[in-house]
C-alpha cells in the first residue's frame, strides 16, 4: 500500500513532469564539447525552464498557496507556501558528476509540514509529511542506529566558504579530529539535499553542512526528524529557525555527543 498522501501525489507528479527534462539536458551536459561559459549559460537556462515549468504545476495544483524560493521572503501568517530548490547540487550538474536533486517543501506559519527530495538520476523518491514518518519511495526510513561516533560516515557540505564563527573552514579542524579519532571516514558528496536522504535513510551518520539559503534547508529538517533524527545549529536550534552557519545532523545520541564536544572543543576520548 502506498503511503503517499494527496498532497504528497501532488509533489511527484510535479516532480516527475520535470524529471525527464533536467535528465535530457544532463545528457547534453555530458556530451558538450563547449567552454565553460557556454557550459554556464546551458545551465541557467536548464534551471530556468526546469523552475518555471515545476512552479506552473505546482500553482495550477494549489493556486492559492504562495512560493518561497531565498532566505529574503516574508510570509503571510496562516497561508501555505511552496518552498522549492530548483537543482541542488548544481556544481555537480555542471560538471557532468550524477548526483543532483529537486526538492519541494510546503510551509505553513515559517513551520515545515511536507517534504520531498528527489534523485532523479536513482529514481529516488524521498518524503516526510509532519508526524508520518520518512519513506524513501514506499519504503519507512530511519537514521543510522550507531550508538557511538566510532566506524560512522561523515559527510560535510560547504555551500558558501564565507570566513564566519560557524563556518566549516573554522570548524573543520575539529570536525577532522572527530573523525580521525574515532576512525571514522569523512564523504564530501555535493548535494546538501541528498546529504539529507541520506542521513535520513542511514547511508550516512553524521552530517555537517554550512550556509545554507532557507530554501534549501526546507528540504531537510522534517524529512531527518521523522526518519528519528535532528538537525540543528551548535546552539541546539532547529535548521529551519536558525538563521545561518554550521549545522549538525545526526541520530539524538550521535547528534548530543558531537555537540558537547564540537562546543567544549572536547575532542578526547
Amino acid at each position: 500500500m502506498s503511503n503517499r498522501s494527496p498532497l504528497i501525489n501532488v509533489i511527484f507528479q510535479s516532480i516527475n513532469k520535470v524529471a525527464r527534462n533536467i535528465l535530457r539536458d544532463f545528457g547534453e551536459i555530458e556530451n558538450l564539447q563547449v567552454s565553460p561559459d557556454s557550459l554556464e549559460q546551458f545551465v541557467l537556462k536548464t534551471e530556468k525552464k526546469i523552475n518555471t515549468s515545476l512552479l506552473h504545476y505546482l500553482a495550477k495544483s494549489r493556486p492559492e498557496w504562495g512560493i518561497r524560493l531565498n532566505n529574503n521572503q516574508d510570509y503571510v501568517k496562516d497561508k501555505y507556501y511552496w518552498v522549492v530548490d530548483t537543482l541542488n547540487g548544481r556544481f555537480n550538474f555542471l560538471h557532468g558528476l550524477p548526483h543532483f536533486a529537486i526538492s519541494v517543501a510546503v510551509e505553513l506559519n515559517n513551520e515545515i509540514l511536507s517534504s520531498v527530495i528527489f534523485d532523479p538520476v536513482r529514481n529516488e523518491f524521498y518524503f516526510a509529511e509532519k508526524g508520518k514518518g520518512s519513506f524513501q519511495n514506499d519504503r519507512r526510513i530511519r537514521v543510522s542506529n550507531r550508538k557511538k561516533l566510532k566506524s560512522c560516515v561523515f559527510s560535510i557540505c560547504d555551500e558558501n566558504t564565507l570566513d564566519d564563527e560557524y563556518s566549516i573552514p573554522n570548524s573543520y579542524e575539529e570536525i577532522n579530529n572527530l573523525s580521525y579519532k574515532s576512525s571514522s571516514v569523512v564523504r564530501l558528496f555535493g548535494s546538501s539535499a541528498l546529504n539529507f536522504a541520506w542521513l535520513a535513510s542511514g547511508k550516512i551518520d553524521c552530517l555537517f553542512i554550512n550556509k545554507l539559503k532557507k530554501n534549501q534547508i526546507a528540504c531537510g529538517e522534517l524529512i531527518i526528524k521523522e526518519a528519528g533524527g535532528y538537525l540543528t545549529n551548535l546552539k541546539y536550534i532547529n535548521a529551519y529557525d536558525s538563521s545561518s552557519g554550521l549545522l549538525i545532523g545526526a541520530n539524538p545520541i550521535l547528534h548530543k555527543e558531537i555537540l558537547k564536544k564540537l562546543n567544549n572543543k572536547d575532542l578526547s576520548y
